[in-house]
């Protein structure tokens, strides 16, 4: 517990995140809550660091994380959303076209009406634009179809693809949101899933760990320090509230 929280810690984000992404491809489970390690890589970050992370993934395992990629997720569409949102060289300039936004949209939707939610068009709008088009693209959605995308992609069903996707969306445009959603789930029920909760708080405690806290009142409505207390203990409690800057005593 404690001793695997600080295995995380003492890399440097980008080995870190490199070994995150290989122990959840070599799991061999596909799992959804492995798997979305390689979106949080690729939609919550900037390009420079994720092609930091695919520069470490080499140095550490003798091949790129695409190779792994094709070789242990067998689920196709997993493995084609998957490639094309890590592989990608996201728009790092931040403006926005209403006339892109209103194509755009309109692609996404045709895609979701066809239940083809691996569309290359899709994919490609999803991996390759700038975070501010994106949410332009998001907005200018909602007001022509009246969902949501999130709402119509989960319409779509319960599958690892749609989970797989709405998570791709979180992270790019809200990733407080999703990792508020992490932190969650990690201490729902019996036990709690401590990779998952090791994950969300070592990889944020310097990024967004304030606004995550927000979001998951927000979500919630629980604080997030009191949770994450409730669930754990000892020396293993003291160090998630050390990252995140809290007293444990709160």
């Amino acid at each position: 517990m404690h001793q695997n929280a600080l295995v995380l810690w003492v890399h440097e984000p980008e080995v870190r995140h490199a070994m995150l992404a290989n122990k959840a491809l070599k799991a061999m489970t596909n799992k959804i809550r492995e798997l979305q390690v390689v979106v949080e890589i690729a939609c919550g970050n900037k390009t420079v660091y994720v092609n930091g992370v695919r520069e470490a993934y080499i140095d550490l395992y003798g091949c790129t994380i695409e190779e792994d990629i094709l070789d242990c997720v067998y689920d196709m569409p997993l493995k084609k959303s998957l490639l094309a949102l890590i592989s990608s060289n996201r728009h790092s300039k931040e403006t926005t076209k209403k006339e892109i936004a209103v194509e755009d949209a309109s692609k996404i939707h045709e895609a979701i009406r066809k239940r083809r939610l691996d569309d290359d068009s899709f994919l490609w709008i999803l991996s390759t634009r700038s975070i501010s088009q994106l949410r332009e693209t998001f907005a200018t959605y909602q007001q022509l179809f009246h969902h949501s995308l999130e709402q119509d992609i989960a319409n779509c069903g319960e599958d690892d693809l749609e989970n797989l996707l709405i998570a791709a969306i979180r992270c790019t445009c809200n990733p407080e949101k999703h990792f508020a959603k992490v932190i969650r789930e990690s201490m729902i029920g019996i036990g709690t899933d401590e990779e998952s909760l090791n994950r969300a708080i070592v990889s944020r405690a310097e990024v967004d760990m304030l606004k995550i806290e927000i979001e998951y009142a927000a979500m919630f409505d629980s604080n997030l320090v009191k949770d994450v207390c409730g669930d754990t203990s000892g020396s293993y409690q003291n160090f998630l509230m050390t990252l995140m800057g809290k007293d444990p005593l709160e």
